[in-house]
């Protein structure tokens, strides 16, 4: 039993540890989720607006579309890295933006590029 003394704490210092990287974790998690979330939606849509394009006669309303979908969730999407072109009986969209996450002691620069093509009939 006079080797129980010299571990008193140690379990203590191990639990700390972890509750802070668990909190860390979770604090990442929840200024990284919405962005992905809000990137991911905007793929989506522009995947709908590929698919549909050839009864959308205009490339304009289809970038105004995109470009107002990008504002409502709040991600950066600048008109010059839209890029919409018709060729043959296809339909090519792609966007890429970038956005700075601040997370206190680190600011991460989170990147996404969307890239669809679609068929036009």
């Amino acid at each position: 039993m006079a080797g129980d003394r010299h571990q008193r704490g140690e379990g203590r210092l191990g639990l700390l540890v972890a509750l802070a990287a668990i909190g860390f974790a979770i604090y990442v998690g929840v200024k990284l989720i919405p962005v992905r979330i809000a990137a991911y939606e905007l793929q989506d849509f522009v995947q709908e607006e590929c698919r549909f394009a050839s009864v959308r006669k205009s490339d304009d309303a289809l970038r105004r579309r995109i470009l107002n979908k990008a504002e409502e969730l709040d991600i950066p999407l600048d008109p010059r890295n839209l890029k919409i072109e018709r060729r043959g009986g296809e339909i090519a969209i792609r966007a890429n933006f970038e956005k700075p996450i601040d997370l206190k002691l680190y600011t991460y620069v989170y990147k996404f590029e969307i890239s669809e093509r679609a068929p036009l009939f």
